[in-house]
Parts: structure tokens; sequence; C-alpha cells
């Protein structure tokens, strides 16, 4: 039969005291020896305090060595995060290692021996988790400094980035100190699983927000005054945050959207542009000339070349209309500024008409001609029609 969950709960506590009170009995005997034998033996004793002071200022000498070389490293580069791991070890730990190094060297008791080994084990746990968690952090911080970016938010990120790991770093480092305390940790990790999970499903929208924030925040897909088009909206950028994104709509008023919307979905951001492409038609009547329609993809591109901050790419007599025959043309306005192309598109229109003008050639535009027939069926010409009652009127 199954226990129940208080039934295991109190077993599970029952044991964890068991265990602590084993642990300190045997610390109890080990200070006991160890009393016994600075008393009975003081040479070992000092030679083995010699030692450890030895190993610990040893150490710390060569900690202070790889500090000066870090300092003189780029925070961003990898040098400086890996050189950071001997910033995070203690003087304890030299300690420590230097006592089991000299226990072990003058052949100190061995109750001495085993605590002081199961004194630097919790220690190892505790200085590796350091370790881990602060490389970790160093390279995410490090990512930030890359991108050169000292905005509030990106450092706010951060901020959440580093509890995160800190949680989960130590949450790992407390099951391993339980653990090797000879706690029995398979309950308590099925709780904790538990509970994550149910702290998950609770709170899914928010933490998926909060994901989506920092991943904008370092991907940056688009940046704090960045004009981007968005499904149906249009604006600039006016703050970025960790659950949502602002945007200043053109018509004035302020758009919030959640961050996990805005990662899924296609965004255009037209700030990254360098030049902004622009392709149009124009039409010209079915009565002008080859020679003229020859003439007039050279009339485009020197009115082009001759316009400021616009690169010519192409003109071609493309096509034939209902009513016009067709010029595509493919030109660049060098600027990302909305307002510069529309300057260029003005410029270059106007610019067309006269040109076209001054050449007496015809824009077209819709136009439907209506044919009348006489009543023995022939085409009246429309050209014709209005002098044929007075030719008529003649031959009376």
């Amino acid at each position: 039969m199954s226990q129940s969950p208080d039934a295991a709960a109190s077993e599970a506590l029952n044991a964890m005291e068991a265990n602590v009170q084993s642990v300190v009995e045997q610390g109890r005997n080990a200070v006991s020896v160890l009393i016994d034998w600075i008393a009975e033996d003081t040479q070992a004793v000092t030679l083995a305090l010699a030692i450890t002071l030895s190993v610990a200022v040893v150490a710390t000498l060569i900690k202070w060595g790889v500090s000066l070389i870090r300092q003189r490293s780029e925070q961003s580069s990898l040098a400086y995060v890996f050189l950071g791991a001997a910033d995070r070890l203690s003087a304890m730990t030299f300690l420590v290692v230097g006592a089991v190094i000299g226990l072990g060297a003058t052949g100190a008791p061995s109750q001495v021996i085993d605590a002081t080994w199961y004194i630097l084990g919790l220690i190892l746990i505790i200085q590796i988790t350091a370790i881990i968690r602060g490389l970790l952090v160093d390279l995410v911080q490090r990512r930030a400094l890359k991108r050169s970016d000292t905005r509030s938010a990106v450092w706010n990120g951060i901020a959440i980035i580093k509890w995160a790991i800190s949680t989960f770093i130590w949450s790992a480092a407390l099951l391993l100190v339980l653990d090797n305390a000879g706690v029995d940790i398979t309950a308590l990790i099925a709780g904790l699983g538990v509970g994550g999970i149910a702290i998950g499903l609770a709170a899914q929208g928010l933490f998926s927000d909060l994901f989506a924030g920092v991943s904008i925040l370092f991907d940056k897909p688009f940046q704090r005054d960045d004009f981007i088009e968005f499904g149906d909206f249009l604006g600039t950028v006016s703050k970025i945050g960790l659950k949502t994104t602002r945007l200043r709509s053109l018509s004035g008023e302020e758009v919030i959207i959640r961050n996990t919307n805005l990662l899924d979905e296609t965004i255009r951001n037209y700030q990254r542009l360098e030049e902004r492409r622009w392709r149009f038609r124009i039409g010209v009547i079915y009565q002008t000339g080859a020679d003229k329609l020859a003439q007039i993809p050279d009339w485009i591109e020197t009115i082009i070349d001759e316009t400021e901050q616009v690169r010519f790419e192409r003109a071609h007599f493309a096509g034939f209309g209902d009513s016009a025959l067709e010029f595509e043309i493919v030109c660049h306005a060098q600027s990302m500024e909305y307002a510069v192309y529309m300057d260029v598109r003005h410029a270059v229109n106007l610019a067309l008409v006269r040109k076209f003008a001054e050449e007496g050639v015809e824009f077209a535009y819709p136009t439907r001609t209506l044919m009348v027939a006489r009543g023995d069926g022939s085409v009246v010409d429309p050209a014709r029609a209005p002098s044929e009652p007075s030719e008529a009127g003649d031959e009376q």
C-alpha cells in the first residue's frame, strides 16, 4: 500500500532529523579527537597549521595576480569572463584546502581528516555554484556590452535573467547539500516539480511575455524610435518593456502590444532602410509615334539622374494597356526618411509632366470610343460625322 502524503512527509522529516543528529554527533567526536591531538602532538599541529596558512597565502597571491590581469582585460572579452572565476574563490576555500593538505601530511587522526573533507565538500559545492552562476551572468552581460546598449530596459532584462539563473543554480546546490547530508531528496524534487508545473500553468501568459521581452531586448528586431509596421499598425516605437511594447501611431495615439504577439507576427522595420525602392508606371496615348516611344526611357533616366537623392535603376516600354502604352520605371530614394522619399517622387513626377509637355507627348487616361452605325450597317467615322449633313444638303 502506498503511504499518504502526510505520512511520507513525516517520514522524510524524521529521516532528516536523524541524519542531522548523526552529523552533529560525528562533528562532536571530531572536535574531541582534535583537542586531544592538539594536546598530545603540538609539533604536528604546528606543522599542519603552517601548511594550511602557506597554502592559503599562496592561493591568495595567485588570486590577486589573476585579478590584476582581469582588470586589464576588456569587459566584453571572454578572458574577462573566465578570469572572473578567480575573484569568486573565497579565503575560506583556501583555508579548508590547506587544512586538508596539512592534516594529511602530518598524520592527523582519521576522524579529524574525515570531518575536514566533509566540510570541504560542502564548501566546494557552494563555491562551484557561485562560480558557475557568475560565469553565466557574466556571459549575459558580455552579450549586452557587445551590443553597446546602456538603456535601462536591457539591464532590467539582464536582472530577470540573473534572478532566474541564481534561483536555478542555488536550488540545485541546496539539493546537493541535502543529499550530501544524507537526506532523501526524491520526494522534495517531486514536490518542487509539481509546484513548478502548477505555477508555470497559472502564469504561462506572463512568463511568455517576459521571455518574449527579453528576446526582443537581446535579438533587437527593432529598437526605440524605430518606425515599424506590425499587422495593421504603423508607428514609432516609444518604449520596449518586459511585458509590452508601445508604439506611437501616425495619428498620434499610443498602441500597446504584448511582446508575445509581436514575435508571432511579421515585423517590417523601416528604420533600417538604406534607401527606398520606388516602382511606378506611366502611360502615353496610342497615337504616340514609335520614335517618341523609343526616346521616353532616355528622358526618364535623364530626369532621375538630375534629381538629388535618387538613383536610377531602369525604365522600359512594358506593355499595351487598355487605354495606354505603358512604361515601367524603377528608382531608389537614397534616404530612409519618408519625407525625403516623397520629395523625390514630387520632383520626378513634376519633371516628367514638364518634359512630356515640352515634347508634345500626352499622358493617357481611361477613354472609350463610341462607334455609330448607319441603317445599312456601315460605320460612321466619328471624325467625319459632323460634316455629313452639310454634304447631303449640297447634293440636294
